[in-house]
């Protein structure tokens, strides 16, 4: 179960493109948004309905792969991804 506390930032985009925002939206958590706007170098696009709605998404299939700090799923024709804060893992 993901801890939406960890979430720094989720990802929604076409699966099977990469994830560097081409193809989707990257949304910030607000408890994140300093730190990640510094480590970004610039103001970063918050959205905690977003971030909520993935988490939920991942929460909810049993499909759902974890791997370092990071965890996706692909359902149907979209990739949603959770970035979870540096030094934890759900």
């Amino acid at each position: 179960m993901i801890d939406i506390k960890q979430v720094v930032s989720v990802y929604s985009g076409k699966a099977g493109k990469c994830a560097c925002g081409c193809a989707g939206k990257h949304s910030y958590a607000s408890r994140h948004r300093g730190d990640a706007s510094k480590r970004r170098g610039y103001a970063v696009d918050v959205n905690d309905r977003m971030v909520s709605r993935v988490v939920n998404l991942l929460n909810s299939t049993d499909r759902t792969k974890c791997e370092d700090n990071l965890a996706w799923v692909d359902i149907g024709n979209r990739t949603y991804i959770a970035y979870f804060q540096e030094g934890t893992q759900s």
